[in-house]
């Protein structure tokens, strides 16, 4: 019953520090997973600004603004960017049926897809034939689809949005997860994306731009490829800073940085409480072992008497010390195991064990029933035959 009582420190020890660790490990992942899928990394936006300077308002009309001629500049322009999309925005209904929702309409070309790494999660995205040829057909956000079709196959259906019908040739993937997700990602997923021609054609707009989507080759030097952005632009626009420039890429790297400091402090916090439940057991494997040598002198003083050294009965109670913390330890880490399969189910990517965790949770363990037995061990090793036996 003692020896029961005291495990329970241990194997809750060990229990919170598995799961804590691996906890923090999974949400780390999950941040991560989710900051990927919503594809900003390395991603600056381009936005349409008035000019505010006084030389800039009197050039402006020099200025035709931002156009999808742009893009195409941008990208010849320097090795550090990879692709650029034009984007252009209508709010419409979108009708199937008796279902119709209010959306933003997204008008943008093929190198949206490059530039954010979307991909169709049915059907397929917009091409540039499409844009060409100024076809009406619509990629449906992944919630438009489910509330529009309810889960019946979207593909091939047309619908009406505002006054004209569009092929549903794909349906958007769905993007970011619970823990990460932005206010652009969630319009798009319930939103429609259709070819900027298109756009342009039936909703108006003419040849200007609100925004320009740009990605960089790498994020290795963002404020020099800001700086080169600048400046191509200011170039293009005959000298007119009609724009501003968001360097988004740069933002999710501080960010990152900032998640990765901040969930660094919560293990080492978290660690600390756990390891508090440790040292109590290995208070609890101290007492035991104390009410042990008191219980077994006569047995210590036999052995000693019929020739048993020191070290053997130093290591008699050291042994017993770390079998009691290593049984708690293995406990604990099933115990463990069990919690984080639960927790797992609310995790996209699952609740694996941090093996990082589980190590320093043993050695941890069997390192304060080692400490915890020192005294004990060392009083018994150093009693003499006749002290033993007298009790």
């Amino acid at each position: 019953m003692r020896s029961t009582l005291t495990l329970f420190g241990v194997v809750l020890g060990t229990m919170a520090v598995v799961t804590m660790v691996s906890l923090i490990e999974a949400v780390k992942v999950e941040i991560w997973n989710g900051i990927d899928s919503l594809g900003l990394r390395g991603v600056l936006f381009v936005s349409t600004e008035t000019p505010t300077s006084n030389l800039d308002v009197k050039r402006a009309h020099l200025s035709e603004g931002l156009r999808r001629q742009d893009a195409a500049g941008l990208v010849e322009s320097s090795e550090q960017i990879s692709s650029a999309a034009p984007v252009s925005f209508s709010q419409q209904v979108v009708a199937w049926g008796d279902a119709s929702q209010s959306v933003r309409i997204t008008g943008t070309t093929r190198q949206y897809a490059v530039v954010f790494d979307r991909k169709a999660e049915e059907g397929r995205y917009i091409c540039d034939l499409d844009v060409e040829r100024r076809r009406r057909v619509v990629v449906i956000g992944h919630f438009l689809a489910e509330d529009l079709f309810h889960g019946r196959d979207a593909v091939g259906q047309w619908v009406r949005i505002g006054n004209h019908r569009f092929e549903v040739v794909g349906v958007g993937e769905r993007v970011g997860n619970e823990m990460i997700n932005d206010g652009w990602s969630r319009r798009e997923m319930e939103g429609a994306t259709i070819p900027l021609t298109t756009m342009q054609g039936l909703y108006g707009g003419g040849e200007r731009i609100p925004l320009l989507m740009v990605k960089a080759a790498n994020t290795d030097n963002l404020s020099q490829l800001f700086a080169h952005l600048k400046n191509r632009l200011w170039r293009q626009h005959n000298r007119v800073e009609d724009f501003e420039i968001e360097n988004v890429a740069q933002e999710i790297l501080e960010a990152e940085e900032q998640i990765d400091e901040q969930l660094r402090g919560w293990t080492i916090v978290l660690f600390a409480i756990s390891a508090i439940s440790l040292v109590v057991g290995g208070v609890g494997i101290f007492s035991v072992l104390q009410i042990s040598l008191a219980e077994r002198l006569y047995e210590i003083g036999l052995r000693k008497s019929i020739g048993a050294e020191d070290r053997d009965i130093l290591f008699q109670f050291l042994i017993e010390a770390i079998f009691l913390s290593a049984i708690g330890a293995v406990i604990g880490f099933f115990v463990a195991v069990g919690l984080c399969a639960f927790a797992g189910q609310f995790f996209e990517a699952g609740l694996p064990i941090s093996g990082f965790a589980v190590f320093l949770a043993i050695i941890f363990a069997i390192s304060i029933g080692l400490l915890a037995g020192i005294y004990p061990s060392l009083r018994a090793a150093r009693l003499t035959p006749v002290e033993a036996l007298a009790g």
